[in-house]
Formats: C-alpha cells, sequence, structure tokens
C-alpha cells in the first residue's frame, strides 16, 4: 500500500472520530450522550408541540420532548421531557409553551419562583399552569373575527367621512406642526446634556426628600399654620401695609439726616466684628450661662430684702505656668502625665492639666506644681450692708438708753 493511501486513511479516522460524535450531539442533543433527567407535565392544549420540540430553561437548551400522549386519568395531555443530567431546575417552577422563532416554532421553555432547591429529580412532575400557557392562533383568529363582524361597515364610512371633514383644509398647518417638532427634536437633542443632568438633579432632590420624609410634611404641617395665622391676622396686615410706606419714608429721612453717624458706627462694628467673632464660642457660654445665673440670684432674697456675702479669699491654689491658647481654639490637647499638684490642706487643683496621674504611674517623673495664694480663713469676715450697720447703730442706742433708766 502506497504510503500517501495510508496518511489519508489516518486522517480519515481521525476525521470521523471528531466529526460524528459532534454530529451526534448536535442531533441529539445533550441527552443523547450523557446522563438525563426524565420529567413530564400535563397540560389542557398542546397543539404544536410534538417529539424532538426543544425544551429550554431560562432560555438555554436544556433537553426535549421525548414523547406525548392522552392522559386518561386528568384528561390533559401528557408530555415527556428529557433534560441533561446537570440542569438543576427548582421543585417551584413552572413550563410554559412559548415560540421560538419567528417562523413559529414553539419551545416548552421552564421558568423557576425561585433560585435555590430542593431541586426535580428523574421522574418528577412539574406543573404547566393554564393562565400561563399562551392563546393559540386559531383562538385568536376566531376572536379576531367576532370582533370585526361587530364593527358596522357604516359606522366607519361616517368616522372616515368625519375624520376628512375635520382636517381638510389643514394640510398647511400640520406642515408646520411636523416642522415644528421637527426643530424641537433638535434642539432636544443639542441640550441632552443639560436635560439629563437636571433629571439626575431631580432624582437626588426626591430621594433626598423621600428619605426625609417626615421632616417635610413637619415642614408642611408648619406652612400650612403659618398661612392660618397669616389670614387669621388680614385686617392687621392690610393695615400694616398701608402704613409702612409712611413708616419707611419717616425711616428713610431719619437714615439720612444721620448718615454720618451711621458711617462711623458701622466702621465701629468692622473694628467690633473679629473680636466678637473670635470669642463666639465664649459668647454662646455667656448667654447659656447669664439666664441660669439670673435664675440663681432668687436664691438670695428673703422676703423684702436681699442677702449678700464676699468672700475675700478661698485659700491657696496649684497652677502651672502654661502658654495660653489663642482664642477660638477649641481643638483637643493631649494631656500632660508629667504634671502633678502635691495635695495639701486647703489647696485647691483648677484646670485639666492638674488632674491626678493615674495609678499604675505614680508620682515619678513628675513636676510639682506652684502653690500660690494665702491661707484659707478660719472665719470670713461679712461686710454688713447698710441696712444692717443703721439697725446695729439704733440698738445701741436702745441700749444705752435702757441702761440710763
Amino acid at each position: 500500500m502506497k504510503k500517501i493511501v495510508v496518511v489519508q486513511l489516518v486522517l480519515f479516522v481521525i476525521t470521523a472520530l471528531t466529526v460524528v460524535p459532534y454530529g451526534i450531539y448536535y442531533i441529539v442533543g445533550p441527552t443523547g450522550v450523557g446522563d438525563r433527567i426524565n420529567l413530564h407535565a400535563t397540560v389542557d392544549n398542546a397543539l404544536g408541540v410534538g417529539e424532538g420540540t426543544v425544551v429550554t430553561y431560562r432560555g438555554v437548551q436544556a433537553g426535549m420532548v421525548t414523547g406525548i400522549g392522552f392522559d386518561p386519568e386528568t384528561r390533559r395531555a401528557r408530555l415527556d421531557f428529557a433534560l441533561d443530567g446537570d440542569t438543576r431546575i427548582p421543585v417551584d417552577s413552572y413550563a410554559k409553551i412559548t415560540q421560538g422563532t419567528m417562523a413559529g416554532m414553539l419551545n416548552v421553555d421552564i421558568f423557576p419562583r425561585v433560585d435555590h432547591g430542593p431541586y426535580l429529580t428523574d421522574g418528577d412532575e412539574i406543573t404547566m399552569p393554564a393562565e400561563e400557557q399562551p392563546t393559540q392562533i386559531s383562538e385568536t383568529l376566531a376572536r379576531t373575527a367576532d370582533l370585526l363582524e361587530t364593527i358596522d361597515p357604516a359606522v366607519i364610512s361616517t368616522v372616515g367621512q368625519e375624520l376628512g371633514s375635520a382636517f381638510e383644509g389643514l394640510g398647511p398647518d400640520l406642515a408646520r406642526l411636523v416642522t415644528d417638532a421637527d426643530r424641537i427634536s433638535a434642539q432636544l437633542a443639542e441640550d441632552a446634556p443639560a436635560l439629563a443632568e437636571l433629571l439626575d438633579r431631580a432624582a437626588g432632590l426626591t430621594g433626598t426628600m423621600a428619605e426625609n420624609s417626615t421632616e417635610f410634611v413637619d415642614g408642611m404641617a408648619s406652612a400650612r399654620t403659618v398661612a392660618e395665622s397669616l389670614q387669621a391676622n388680614e385686617d392687621r396686615i392690610a393695615s400694616m401695609m398701608a402704613t409702612g410706606p409712611d413708616a419707611m419714608r419717616r425711616a428713610d429721612e431719619a437714615i439720612g439726616a444721620n448718615q454720618e453717624s451711621f458711617s462711623a458706627v458701622l466702621a465701629n462694628l468692622g473694628a467690633v466684628g473679629p473680636v466678637i467673632s473670635d470669642r463666639s464660642a465664649a459668647l454662646r457660654t455667656g448667654l447659656d450661662a447669664i439666664p441660669r445665673g439670673l435664675a440663681a440670684l432668687e436664691s438670695i432674697v428673703h422676703g423684702d430684702r436681699a442677702d449678700f456675702a464676699l468672700i475675700a479669699t478661698q485659700g491657696p491654689a496649684c497652677y502651672y505656668d502654661n502658654p495660653r491658647r489663642a482664642l477660638g481654639d477649641t481643638s483637643p490637647i493631649e494631656p500632660n502625665l508629667d504634671y502633678y499638684c502635691p495635695p495639701g490642706q486647703d489647696l485647691e487643683q483648677r484646670g485639666s492639666r492638674n488632674a491626678p496621674r493615674p495609678n499604675d504611674l505614680g508620682l515619678g517623673g513628675t513636676t510639682p506644681g506652684t502653690v500660690i495664694g494665702p491661707p484659707v480663713v478660719a472665719d470670713p469676715i461679712l461686710i454688713p450692708s447698710g441696712t444692717e450697720l443703721l439697725y446695729f447703730w439704733k440698738s445701741l442706742l436702745e441700749g444705752n438708753t435702757h441702761g440710763t433708766r
């Protein structure tokens, strides 16, 4: 045998071993060359479905119809399916007859309701609900014919005549309408980026309003309350609007006459503004503490008199000479654990820097603070008021007078 014949024979065998299995796989599908799952279902009408109809799962071919017949128990059509063995179909799934191509070829498509197990096994039944099945073309044509029979040709003729009369002479207007629509379309296309940005912002605003729906409702309720108050005071508002222009005129005259004074005041405010802004935190604290202090002053009132006591000294205090921070600087400060004020009788320790050291650090490596101030007074001297001095003087005079008697 010639060498060329041997080479051709070997190539033929290799080609056959490659093409024949692929052809079998292409013709019979995956169920013909491996494990398969056999399922069955019953349907009211299986018209158009036969052996070899493709079965898909989520739109992907997974097997085919292997048998079709009549089930005497359910009196419905029975379909047998052979699916690829590795197809995992949840038990909660249903089958539906669908149109696979534009030519009218039908498929049986399986739709899962969940994406987890348990899964169908060999011999199980899959449901084919009647409400999920498509309407047959014959039934559709019959319904269409019934609908057309209910339409009176004379009515259609009348409608046509009326439409013709309505649009008669409107050709130029319709042409302008089409032209304007074309211009509007071109303008919309030109402004598409701006419109897209506007829609994005509107979506963001809508989302923000949804997230703050409670505050939005409260705001609308407050707005309604304000509107009701304005309506209730309509007469007063009308009077104010009537007298307001004259008052504004007089105010304008006063401002014009004192223009130089107002200029000086504004200039001074420009110098005072930075000082106040640097001390905004202190001002907020003062505005919060002053009302409480005024309320506390009520505690010194006894009847028609007020008791005042001046304490001249409270004893020595321990402090560290630390640099002062700039006004308005509220940033946190790292505490210095080397600072320590030794305890002493009547010794006041002030400031966070003089806080006691943690117990596990002891006193090693500490820097004692400086003690200043006179010792505490054992019996503070109370300065009497003028009324108390007058009362004391009268008591002395009355005592002396009684003594001479």
